[in-house]
């Protein structure tokens, strides 16, 4: 018989390893305490009716006192740390991730994909490729829901008007059952869910596999973009209006009007165009009305944005600039420095956050980079030179730019110091 589920996730290890460590502690202190007391109870019970003076005055234990008190508060305070560091390590987002937009209603769930693919009702299946952090967007319809996959043990509500995100890897190909915990309604049991994990081949094959006259996400977005007066406000080039731009928009930090800061991410996109004035950007007046569009359009608008922040084809516009697509060599030993550089951007990914053309995107942009003097966030400066292009590909969160995320993965031993030169001599011919 299983005591918890099987462990399908890179969490579920920690999450069942504090568990035991809690369940032992707190089996080691209640025989402690309550064997303590039933020997007490058991040593000075009365035994006659000689027994009848009065108990001795007891003066207590400073030292006794003070031990019973501390180290349970050193007990309750490591256990705190420790889940705190599971909680920061359940929510940070891969920048390698899916996202599965999840929306929920009475008695139900739907899985909604960037490509527009959808699973839905009774039968909705939660279909996720094997070894890729996924990130699911959740919400409800109409009453307060809780999505829980034991198996990969991560749990998050669905709050109707709101929009909050869970994250996890999963490590084992199967099926897994999905529940929904929080208590909504006379068939709160019923509301029940699968989590499929595939490889990764046959994730891209059913995920592309779209029966809709609407078309991928990110053309419906465009189509809305335009079609409900978007580009009327915002921009697609940076320039501004009387929103902010969309250029640049995704993952970045925006300061809003009450003094906070917040990042772009799926959550405050979609929660803006439902509710524009709950978080206004500093600078702009309350001028957006809200928009109650259908679920594919809110993906839609989203994938949109998303498109124009990384650039759609920016990896291929890439190569364009410093390869000649029919006259390049397989080899890499036949390619110069720079040539080599600009095909291994591409090939680690490193053009979906830094652009080529001086536009913010998640990091610093490539263009005039080289020789350039950055500001960090510890308000030091520095010169990007071959020292400084080094340690931030080692140590990529050691200095970060000021206005920028530490989003950035490290590529310790997935570069030598040959490719380090020509990423190197690629970034000097950006100027």
């Amino acid at each position: 018989m299983k005591i918890v589920p099987e462990k399908a996730s890179t969490i579920a290890s920690d999450f069942d390893f504090l568990n035991l460590v809690l369940f032992i502690a707190s089996a080691f202190f209640t025989v402690a305490i309550v064997g303590v007391m039933l020997y007490f109870a058991f040593r000075y019970r009365r035994r006659s009716n000689e027994d009848l003076d009065k108990t001795p005055r007891i003066y207590g234990n400073h030292i006794l006192e003070i031990i019973w008190t501390a180290i349970p508060t050193v007990v309750v305070i490591f256990i705190a740390w420790w889940g705190i560091v599971l909680r920061e390590k359940m929510f940070a987002v891969d920048s390698d991730h899916i996202t599965v937009f999840v929306n929920s209603w009475k008695w139900a769930w739907e899985f909604r994909y960037e490509t527009g693919k959808k699973s839905s009702g009774k039968d909705a299946v939660l279909v996720v490729p094997v070894n890729k952090p996924v990130k699911l967007i959740l919400t409800s319809k109409d009453v307060i829901h809780s999505l829980f996959i034991p198996a990969v043990r991560v749990k998050q509500d669905a709050v109707p008007g709101s929009y909050k995100y869970m994250t996890f890897t999963p490590t084992r190909i199967g099926e897994y059952p999905i529940f929904c915990t929080e208590y909504c309604g006379t068939q709160h049991s019923t509301m029940m869910a699968k989590l499929r994990v595939v490889s990764q081949e046959e994730f891209d094959v059913w995920v592309n596999y779209v029966e809709t006259d609407e078309g991928p996400s990110a053309e419906l977005g465009k189509k809305l973009y335009s079609e409900l007066g978007c580009n009327a406000c915002h921009s697609l080039d940076g320039s501004r209006l009387v929103g902010p731009s969309f250029k640049g928009l995704y993952g970045s930090e925006r300061e809003l009007s009450d003094g906070s800061i917040v990042v772009a991410d799926d959550a405050y996109i979609l929660e803006s165009i439902q509710y524009p004035l709950k978080k206004l950007v500093a600078g702009y007046p309350p001028a957006m009305p809200a928009y109650s569009l259908k679920d594919e359009e809110y993906l839609g608008l989203l994938s949109f944005i998303k498109e124009v922040t990384f650039g759609k084809d920016q990896g291929e516009e890439l190569v364009s600039i410093l390869l000649d697509e029919d006259k390049v060599p397989e080899d890499d030993a036949l390619l110069q420095p720079e040539q080599r550089g600009a095909r291994l951007v591409q090939q680690k990914g490193c053009v979906a956050c830094h652009s080529l053309d001086g536009s913010q995107l998640v990091g610093p942009s490539f263009k005039g980079a080289w020789g350039s003097t950055r500001e960090f966030t510890d308000d030091s400066t520095g010169k990007v030179d071959e020292e400084y292009v080094r340690e931030s590909i080692y140590e990529p969160n050691k200095r970060i730019v000021k206005g920028y995320l530490p989003a950035m993965p490290s590529y310790q031993g997935q570069l030598s110091e040959e490719q380090i030169n020509d990423i190197i001599e690629f970034l000097k011919s950006l100027k």
